[in-house]
């Protein structure tokens, strides 16, 4: 009787040392699924070294295919490289276009570009991802809800063209309501509708291009490198995920993309309008 006890008692203890290993296993499966998802799409920053940044229209894209991100700086726009690991979150050296703006926009800019520097974790919770500097949080940013309205409406897409040198400016933003142009950088920009007809050209022109080599295109000269031309840049926004070229020379795009920036031009200036 004595050894039928013994026994039972062995198996019960052998049966709550194995729930309590799959209970701490599963834990942490559970842990490193958090830790671990990937970071990915298009992110509005909402908050930026303690202060609300939402009218900045800040934005973070992440690939998690190519590890590339590109985004809005508060002037220009930039691409380069994340690393993430578990919860560690780092970026490489990221080339900007080199637009001179106001000086609160720069100033935006520059604290926004020094936060991405400084990372060196994150956390992300449903639509949230957080930036941080060990514990100190350098800026939050949401989700957007575009690709959610991609899939109801189709494909959505938004160009942005942009050059600039000390003497000139150029700015055409265009998405299939508006077209908005300026010239100049102490004039106002100018707003029109997008017809159908202009709109159905850029969706041709659109699909004929690879969106996700956009950052590979080598550009054909680079006197903009030495101020000799005006730094150009063009950014296509698809389905809520941001593509942009390297910066070219104003008015000697990649040849990949030279008909879509011919086309931008003409529908956003008056014919007598030359470029940079």
């Amino acid at each position: 009787m004595k050894t039928i006890t013994i026994l039972l008692f062995s198996i019960l203890l052998n049966s709550c040392g194995a729930t309590k290993d799959n209970t701490n296993t599963l834990a942490k499966d559970m842990s490193q699924d958090m830790t671990t998802q990937a970071i990915h799409g298009n992110f509005i920053v909402t908050s930026l070294e303690g202060q609300a940044a939402s009218e900045q229209k800040l934005t973070l894209v992440f690939d998690k295919d190519t590890n590339r991100v590109s985004g809005f700086s508060g002037c220009n726009t930039f691409s380069g490289t994340y690393t993430a690991t578990r919860d560690q979150l780092s970026f490489g050296p990221l080339a900007s276009t080199k637009m001179m703006c106001q000086d609160a926009a720069n100033t935006t800019e520059r604290t926004f570009l020094k936060a991405l520097s400084n990372t060196t974790n994150y956390t992300i919770k449903e639509d949230t991802i957080v930036l941080l500097n060990k514990t100190k949080q350098l800026l939050s940013a949401a989700k957007t809800s575009k690709a959610k309205t991609a899939q109801k409406q189709g494909k959505i897409m938004s160009f942005r063209y942009a050059s600039a040198t000390r003497g000139s400016y150029t700015l055409i933003e265009i998405n299939h309501n508006t077209i908005s142009s300026q010239f100049n950088r102490s004039e106002t920009p100018n707003v029109k509708a997008c017809n159908k007809t202009d709109w159905s050209t850029l969706q041709t022109l659109t699909d004929a291009i690879d969106v996700k080599t956009l950052n590979t295109l080598e550009p054909p000269s680079k006197a903009h490198q030495y101020d000799g031309a005006a730094a150009a840049s063009l950014a296509i926004t698809m389905d809520g995920t941001q593509y942009s070229t390297p910066s070219f020379d104003a008015g000697n795009p990649p040849n990949a993309i030279a008909e879509l920036v011919n086309t931008l031009f003409t529908l956003a200036k008056p014919t007598t309008q030359k470029e940079d």
